[in-house]
């Protein structure tokens, strides 16, 4: 029973979405190091751990209140048949408690960003926005009528506010380098929450979440994640028009060959094609996190 406990606790775990945050705050720290801030490595320290308890929290507090959110990659793919007996042995009161102590200290670490001096009008407006973000993907009767579009909400909290959050902390105004950076990521990371909800199309559709891929069903589903591929590159080759260094988002495209062979498969589903889900999982995952990791490592190495 014990160990039952322990893993459906780690259930309520989204290691992608987290791996997500830490990614591209460091992102977003690089942006500021590239244009010549020195970094203040206690205001970085303290950003990203407020980011991650507030994060925690709400994963929690969500599955709490069995809210239309995200269960999760590492749910999907490793869940075992006896794990709904054993849900019976952890009580909703644990999930509650747990999310509070993230809060809390959450809560505690945005006390010690004021008191460090690292909180302006940008940074407030920034956690506010992030603590809305959760808000209405978790808090019963708002996420509920949110369904469906739950995956933007989540991409734009994710993939935006990091980032943005990390280098308002370091540069403390905005610059352009900032939205070329981060917003073509969007579009990728919509493309792989889609995948994973077509993992658990089957399972949404019999518990009758409403995400959006049971809103328009698996094939329109695909074309969108098709779509949302192709309109990251595509915004990657505007950023370079209006003067994105090339030299800092040329290695993008690296990813290009990866993402067309993804395209490709998920296209041949509708005719018959074999389904191939932790290949076509392991694949968006590469599509997303490997521009990450190159534009990260092109602002921080030059």
């Amino acid at each position: 029973m014990a160990e039952h406990q322990r893993i459906n606790l780690l259930r309520h775990i989204r290691p992608v979405y987290l791996l997500t945050t830490l990614a591209l705050f460091l992102l977003g720290t690089g942006i500021a190091r590239y244009l010549g801030q020195r970094i203040n490595y206690t205001y970085f320290l303290l950003g990203i751990t407020w980011m991650i308890f507030l994060q925690m929290g709400f994963f929690f507090l969500g599955d709490h209140f069995r809210s239309p959110f995200d269960i999760g990659l590492y749910n999907r793919l490793l869940k075992r048949p006896e794990d709904n007996a054993a849900e019976q042995y952890q009580p909703a009161e644990i999930i509650l408690y747990i999310s509070a102590s993230f809060l809390t200290a959450a809560a505690f670490g945005s006390i010690l960003l004021g008191f460090q001096g690292a909180v302006n009008m940008s940074i407030a407006v920034l956690m506010g926005l992030y603590c809305i973000g959760f808000i209405v993907l978790v808090i019963p009767g708002v996420s509920l009528d949110l369904s469906g579009i739950g995956e933007i909400i989540t991409s734009l909290t994710l993939v935006l506010l990091p980032p943005a959050f990390a280098f308002f902390l370091q540069f403390g105004e905005f610059h352009r380098f900032l939205a070329y950076a981060i917003f073509p990521l969007v579009p990728l990371h919509l493309a792989l929450i889609i995948m994973f909800r077509l993992v658990g199309y089957s399972e949404d559709i019999w518990q009758r979440r409403k995400t959006i891929l049971v809103r328009i069903g698996w094939k329109q589903g695909v074309f969108l994640h098709n779509l949302s591929i192709f309109s990251g590159f595509i915004l990657f080759g505007i950023a370079l028009l209006f003067g994105f260094p090339i030299r800092l988002t040329g290695f993008v495209f690296l990813t290009l060959p990866v993402a067309l062979f993804l395209v490709w498969s998920l296209s041949q589903l509708e005719d018959g094609a074999p389904v191939k889900w932790q290949l076509f999982t392991m694949l968006s995952l590469v599509v997303f996190f490997l521009p990450v990791y190159l534009i990260t490592w092109s602002f921080w190495m030059h």
